[in-house]
């Protein structure tokens, strides 16, 4: 899957659409003249900003369009409405509908997915491509008309109100869509900054490492890249205690509820209500494989540190790196929030030069990300961004999120871009009152 363009209406701080776009000032007609998909196309793109004008939510957005294609069927069902995320400060956008649009490629043809979602769920629906030279409706579904029809060479899917068409389509291996709906859903991956998300990530590299998923040495070589010290990395697994492990059966049936769930085990029912209580943060942290890194040092016994004891540096590109080198081995769309969080400039150029670099990009993975470096603006840094790759959020009066192109200014051969953009040129950077912090240190200064 190769991304072109996304767009969103009504999410989080973006009230008004925004689009963000992936295609090349050379893409002019529906397809390239010599079906080059990944020449016409950004593997990368960044958008900047102050605190909270709205980069994350752009993110979000994205992530959001791609949860509802592979959730919306299954897990989402369970919720008492539909999940969304309308702009809250304007009571008419809070009641109304909000857009979410992708233009991308699939299977070396173009196609054009998007839906609308309200409160009582699936609005609208659609799903175009490119056979030839034209557009080519497979899907078109709207609520309002009571309106679900197909292209003739599909099989009609009958979806409830809050599921859309195409995550069904990821549950029928038979039907023709549920390849779009594969390579939209298994193409993409999110990284968050939050600690919670860190801890959820290197859990998941444990696993990994333990499933054979990935390697040992995949995993010291990227930290070699950093220069972090660590000369080998192993798995540290605690056995888990037997009522932990029925606490946990208990949990998965909780969670999977309805008729269907799986029985309780005998026994279970009574123990699991004895101990239910008694589940400390200590043993719940045994459930899960740990990371246990060794670093280098002159010691004959070198002592091995748990993540824990590890810097959030080393977190940091941990939890970003093995996302990125599997997005770089397999092709896809990588979402990253503030990819400079607790990285050196230098380890954010070799990130960004591998997505740039079409002898290590080979299968034309894409990374979008936020930042609020400067760095990567300026000549200083190795990744040459063009205008087309460069975007700033701003934030209005009444808190709605803009976005907007660095391509969209007059262009400045010799300006320095990074200067201009932290003085306020671009827009996207915060409006600062340092008066009122110097007020509260001396209230009689006031």
């Amino acid at each position: 899957m190769l991304l072109l363009s996304f767009t969103v209406r009504n999410h989080n701080s973006i009230r008004d659409e925004v689009t963000v776009d992936f295609a090349r000032p050379s893409l002019r007609t529906l397809r390239p003249r010599d079906d080059d998909w990944a020449a016409a196309t950004y593997p990368l793109a960044g958008v900047f900003g102050g605190n909270a004008t709205g980069k994350s939510a752009v993110l979000d957005a994205i992530r959001y369009a791609f949860a509802a294609i592979g959730h919306s069927a299954t897990t989402w069902q369970a919720a008492k409405g539909m999940r969304r995320a309308p702009f809250l400060l304007d009571g008419d956008a809070r009641a109304s509908s909000s857009t979410y649009e992708l233009d991308f490629v699939h299977d070396g043809r173009r196609h054009r997915y998007g839906f609308e979602v309200d409160a009582e769920g699936i609005k609208r629906e659609w799903l175009r491509d490119v056979p030839s030279s034209r557009w080519r409706t497979l899907l078109d579904r709207d609520r309002d008309d009571d309106v679900l029809t197909f292209h003739p060479s599909l099989r009609r899917i009958e979806v409830t109100k809050r599921e859309l068409v195409l995550s069904r389509a990821l549950l029928l291996p038979d039907s023709p869509l549920h390849a779009v709906a594969h390579d939209l859903t298994s193409s993409f991956d999110y990284v968050l900054v939050k600690d919670s998300h860190r801890e959820a990530r290197l859990t998941n590299i444990a696993d990994s490492l333990a499933e054979g998923a990935i390697t040992f040495c995949d995993l010291e070589a990227l930290l070699q890249v950093a220069d972090i010290g660590v000369v080998k990395v192993d798995i540290e697994e605690t056995k888990i205690p037997e009522h932990i492990r029925r606490a946990l059966r208990r949990w998965v049936r909780d969670v999977q509820g309805g008729d269907d769930a799986a029985p309780a085990e005998a026994g279970d029912a009574d123990d699991d209500r004895e101990e239910q209580d008694e589940l400390d943060d200590d043993q719940l942290a045994q459930v899960v494989r740990h990371l246990v890194f060794t670093h280098r040092g002159t010691a004959e016994e070198r002592p091995a540190f748990s993540i824990h004891d590890e810097s959030d540096g080393t977190i940091a590109w941990l939890s970003i790196a093995v996302p990125a080198l599997e997005a770089l081995r397999g092709g896809g769309l990588l979402v990253v929030d503030e990819i400079d969080a607790s990285l050196h400039p230098h380890l954010l150029d070799v990130l960004l030069g591998a997505f740039a670099d079409p002898t290590v990009n080979t299968e034309q993975a894409q990374l979008v990300f936020t930042s609020h470096e400067s760095y990567l603006l300026s000549p200083l840094s190795e990744v040459s961004l063009e205008p087309e790759q460069v975007w700033f959020t701003d934030k209005s009066w009444d808190g709605v999120t803009e976005l907007s192109c660095l391509a969209d200014f007059p262009k400045h051969p010799d300006a320095n871009v990074a200067k201009r953009y932290l003085t306020g040129r671009y827009g996207g950077t915060p409006r600062l009152s340092p008066s009122s912090l110097a007020v509260l240190v001396r209230p009689e200064a006031g």
